[in-house]
């Protein structure tokens, strides 16, 4: 019964870290982080002068 226990508990610790950090809204999730990036390059793209 103990170790059902401790089982369970790993699983919803494992949801519960997954929800947060790779899947979270916010800025400090690994999806946030890779947008903010992604937004920061393509600032990047647009302001360079290539040929003028």
């Amino acid at each position: 019964m103990k170790n059902l226990i401790i089982i369970i508990g790993t699983i919803l610790l494992g949801v519960i870290i997954v929800n947060t950090m790779v899947l979270g809204d916010s800025d400090t999730s690994l999806q946030g982080a890779a947008q903010n990036l992604v937004e920061n390059g393509i600032e990047s793209i647009d302001s360079m002068t290539i040929g003028e």
